[in-house]
Order: structure tokens, then C-alpha cells, then sequence
């Protein structure tokens, strides 16, 4: 068996690193070989983790109090646990899942517990995904319908250039001779154009109704 470690996050509203450190004592680890992370911080940045990360090897034994030390979502959470059992080869025992014991269930033809707990926390990292995009979308949609816009507001036209849609919808000048008495691009002229021709249509409409 290799060296046992211990990790400590101090997560907001669950600041108890006093109270982990005693358990993690219990559980024989020496305190030159607790890791704590007091402040706030992503899953990405966390120094004294890191730190640990870099010591662990093979056979090593890393006990957690609980899964949120190793991120802020399924999905950083997932891909953490997979570094440390598939990438270190090291054993992770969360002290509030007991179920979760990696040095349980080991045969010569794999990892169940960490393979069933890495698949269950990468199932519940996509489903996480897709609940949030999907939320994301829902927002789109609600704002749309209040009439906020999204992406880059429109440039205003400068004054003239209904005179010089006029004359180019007459076919008195051409879309470039447009574009340059408007002091805009081409392009900008014809979509901004064509929107105005829109416009036009559904007016025609309404006025039908």
C-alpha cells in the first residue's frame, strides 16, 4: 500500500476544516499529508490541491469528505475523480459516501466501484449540461418575448438614406451608387434594404386586414 493523503476544501457555508482535519486524523492521516484549500475557488485554481495532485502516485490512498471537494459541478467533479483513479491510479474514499471506496470491488478484470462511480458522476455531468442549456435557451426565448435583442445593435442609417433607397428601389441609381451616398458598405445597404422592403410588405398586409 502506498502513502495516504487527505484533502480539504473550504467550501462556502460549509467553512468546518477544523472539524475535517480531526477526521481525517481518525482515519490515520498524518497532517504533513492533510491538504486544505480555505478560500473559495474553482476546481481549475485551487493550489494546495494541485500540489497534492502532483504528489500522488500509484497505490496511494486519498481520502475527501465529500465529492464537491474535487469541483463545483458534475462535470469538473467527473473529470477529477477520472484523473485520480484512471491517470494516478490512486484510491479515493469520500468519508460522507461510503459507497464510494475505490479499494472495494477491485478483481483482476477491473475497478467496479470507481469505474460504477466515475460512469454515474459522468451520466449526472451530462444530464447537468443539458438541463443548463436548456434553461439557457428558455431564458433566450422568455427575454425575446419581452423584446430585449441579442448580438450587436444595429448601426443607425444616416438621414439620407431613404432618399437613396427610393432612388434605388426606382432603379434610378445602383446598389454600390446607394451605398456611397449613404457613406456605408454595400452590403450594409442591400441588408439594410432589404429589410426595409420587408417592412413595406408588411405593411401592405396589415393594411389588408
Amino acid at each position: 500500500m502506498g502513502r495516504i493523503y487527505g484533502y480539504i476544501r473550504g467550501l462556502p457555508g460549509r467553512q468546518d476544516v477544523e472539524g475535517q482535519m480531526i477526521t481525517l486524523r481518525e482515519m490515520q492521516v498524518s497532517e504533513k499529508d492533510i491538504f486544505v484549500d480555505r478560500q473559495e475557488c474553482s476546481a481549475g485554481s485551487r493550489e494546495q490541491y494541485r500540489n497534492l495532485f502532483r504528489k500522488l502516485k500509484a497505490g496511494d490512498l486519498l481520502f475527501i469528505k465529500e465529492l464537491g471537494s474535487l469541483g463545483d459541478s458534475y462535470g469538473e467533479i467527473a473529470k477529477e475523480f477520472r484523473a485520480l483513479t484512471k491517470e494516478k491510479k490512486t484510491d479515493v474514499v469520500v468519508l460522507d459516501m461510503p459507497q464510494v471506496d475505490t479499494r472495494r470491488g477491485k478483481t483482476q478484470c477491473g475497478t467496479l466501484v470507481e469505474d460504477v462511480a466515475l460512469a454515474m458522476l459522468e451520466y449526472a455531468a451530462d444530464a447537468e449540461w443539458s438541463v443548463r442549456k436548456q434553461r439557457q435557451k428558455e431564458g433566450i426565448e422568455r427575454a425575446r418575448s419581452r423584446g430585449v435583442q441579442f448580438g450587436r445593435p444595429e448601426l443607425p442609417m444616416p438621414g439620407n438614406f431613404e432618399m437613396a433607397y427610393r432612388m434605388w428601389r426606382g432603379k434610378e441609381i445602383k446598389g454600390r451608387e446607394a451605398a456611397e451616398l449613404c457613406q456605408i458598405s454595400t452590403a450594409l445597404f442591400y441588408r439594410r434594404a432589404n429589410q426595409r422592403r420587408e417592412m413595406e410588405k408588411e405593411m401592405v398586409l396589415d393594411g389588408k386586414d
